[in-house]
């Protein structure tokens, strides 16, 4: 028999002008921002997919959740780090993304009491929806979303 359940532990992590909020056992770990290949300027990548992270011997895409959302680039400043997530559809290809995040996440505790779903809110590509988390702003990125934006990018260079 399956529970309801009533809290998610989550990890509310900063970016450049927000927040973004990803269940804690989607995260595989938060980094500096080092061990990263960036692409070339000539490399004709849109200007998202920033380039490689080398962890534990694999190259992981480097994207940009801020850039999708049509703000500044987010790499070179001090607070920058790498939050490494899980894909969600086993690809044994494509087991995880790193998005550039700002600074030190916070655990948050999500349940049905603090969560409000942003309705009026246009969100990106990179985004499933808007919510705040006890008066909060943060996006639930769309992994999926960019996980296809990743192959796609990558089926197009073969």
């Amino acid at each position: 028999m399956a529970e309801n359940i009533q809290e998610v532990y989550s990890l509310m992590i900063p970016t450049v002008n927000s927040n973004i909020l990803l269940p804690n056992t989607n995260v595989a770990e938060i980094v500096p921002f080092s061990n990263v290949e960036l692409f070339d300027k000539s490399a004709e990548k849109p200007n998202w997919f920033l380039g490689h992270l080398l962890w534990r011997g694999i190259n992981i895409p480097l994207v940009s959740i801020d850039i999708i959302k049509g703000l500044d680039d987010p790499q070179a400043n001090k607070r920058s780090r790498i939050a490494i997530t899980h894909t969600l559809n086993s690809n044994r290809d494509l087991p995880y993304l790193a998005i550039v995040v700002q600074g030190i996440p916070r655990l948050s505790h999500v349940n049905p009491d603090n969560i409000k779903y942003m309705q009026n809110e246009d969100i990106s590509d990179a985004e499933k929806m808007r919510v705040e988390i006890d008066s909060i702003a943060a996006s639930i990125p769309d992994l999926d979303k960019l996980e296809a934006m990743v192959l796609e990018e990558s089926s197009e260079a073969i």
